[in-house]
């Protein structure tokens, strides 16, 4: 525009700024001005007042913007949308990028959105005022929500995979010393809460379907007894702020347990899974983003415990047990531009514990068995390095957790099988608020 002394933009009206300009007085009627063209540019104006927004771009890779040049009196209260990117590249030792310049008054500018925030590739920046100017600032950042939910994702496998195991644990448990076979299928869901040390907290909720069949094979000592299972799980994550991940996981496995004669017992378990994941990212801008991709994984338990008879049909069950499994490392990229990738991760959990339970006979026939479950885990892997952009993050789940579970077998008939479980576990990076699992067993 140019001649012209006094602009007012009213509600619902966009100036679309597409080269340098300057107007002497700007009046802003809950409209808008768009600093828009393939280069930046600079706004000057003598006079603002009124309440409006400036939807402005900025690089932080070399330090330049759109700027707003108030030469007089600014005033009124305005909200500035700085374009969200995930790609952007920000030099370690960037402090500050003005882009808003006032000679006097007392005008607000705040960010738009309800975070505050400006995502520009692996951080979330605040807008700071210094004197009569505005900046981008570099102190304070926070993770963007498009890194939240990399880092989110890449943490999620571990914890999946033991959630399954724990459902297969069960189905062995109730078999361990049985002389015939049988099907069998488990509906299993549970609640976590992961924070993890580089600041990324979510919620996972996890629900699927186990299934089976197993066979007893004649051994000289004890009872020994193997199967095959499959299933699917379905994870929702929330990082809260409209920001959420999917995974989905298959997975299909080889079990076998072996019970002594003199009561000690020993289970092994080889699991594969493919796992399907998705992000959804709400920037702080109102932007939406997403990504996915597909990665495989392989891993394994062993457990080793003794089931003692105790007087009135009580009996106690010591157990330590090691897990372990490995994630194919992937990287995948967000329609923003951000870009993340890790080469593996890894879970090695041990535990020790006990089970206490009783058995009690039916007048029908039938057999009730309730019991109380109390562990100590431990999880040693620490090398789940993620890359963000070229920037590292630490993204394991090391450290201890307490377990508590309690459940019910009840043997209805010589051939069916009802079975619930639930579990409850806290440790230093996460959380389980409650987990539960249903099953049914037939015998063959």
């Amino acid at each position: 525009m140019s001649n012209v002394n006094s602009m007012t933009i009213n509600s619902d009206a966009r100036w679309r700024l597409l080269a340098d300009n300057q107007v002497p007085t700007l009046k802003m009627g809950a409209g808008r001005v768009s600093f828009r063209g393939e280069a930046f540019n600079t706004l000057t104006v003598g006079e603002l007042s009124g309440r409006g927004v400036f939807d402005m771009r900025i690089n932080l890779d070399n330090a330049t913007g759109d700027l707003l040049n108030v030469t007089g009196q600014a005033t009124g209260f305005h909200h500035v949308n700085v374009e969200n990117t995930g790609a952007e590249v920000v030099p370690a030792e960037f402090n500050a990028l003005r882009i808003i310049h006032t000679e006097s008054g007392n005008a607000i500018f705040e960010l738009a959105g309800d975070r505050g925030r400006a995502d520009l590739g692996v951080y979330s920046y605040a807008l700071e005022q210094q004197g009569t100017d505005w900046f981008i600032v570099g102190s304070g950042k926070i993770v963007s929500p498009s890194t939240q939910s990399a880092l989110a994702l890449f943490s999620a496998g571990p914890t999946i995979w033991n959630s399954e195991l724990t459902t297969l644990r069960s189905r062995m448990g109730e078999v361990r010393g049985q002389e015939e076979g049988g099907g069998w299928i488990r509906s299993n869901g549970s609640r976590f809460k992961a924070s993890l040390d580089s600041g990324v907290d979510y919620q996972q909720k996890q629900q699927g379907l186990s299934f089976g069949a197993d066979a007893p094979i004649p051994v000289s000592d004890g009872h020994l007894l193997v199967g095959l299972m499959g299933g699917y799980s379905k994870s929702n994550l929330d990082m809260s702020r409209g920001t959420s991940g999917e995974v989905d996981s298959y997975y299909v496995g080889a079990y076998g347990t072996w019970l002594s004669d003199e009561g000690y017992y020993v289970d092994g378990v080889l699991k594969l899974n493919q796992f399907h994941n998705a992000s959804k990212v709400a920037m702080s801008d109102g932007s939406k983003a997403k990504g996915d991709y597909s990665n495989k994984a392989v891993g394994g338990s062993v457990e080793f415990g003794k089931h003692i008879k105790l007087p009135d049909d009580y009996f106690v069950a010591p157990y330590a047990q090691l897990s372990s499994v490995w994630i194919e490392g992937d990287s995948y990229t967000l329609d923003n531009g951000l870009q993340a990738r890790t080469r593996q991760t890894q879970s090695v959990l041990g535990k020790v514990g006990s089970t206490v339970g009783r058995q009690f006979a039916l007048k029908d026939g039938g057999v009730v068995q309730p019991y109380v479950r109390v562990a100590l885990a431990h999880e040693f892997s620490r090398s789940n390095d993620v890359s963000v952009n070229d920037q590292r993050f630490d993204n394991d789940l090391f450290g201890s957790r307490a377990e508590l579970g309690a459940g019910v077998s009840v043997s209805l008939s010589e051939r069916l099988q009802v079975h619930a479980d639930f579990d409850y576990m806290k440790g230093e990076h996460v959380e389980q608020p409650w987990g539960a699992n249903v099953g049914l067993r037939l015998a063959f």
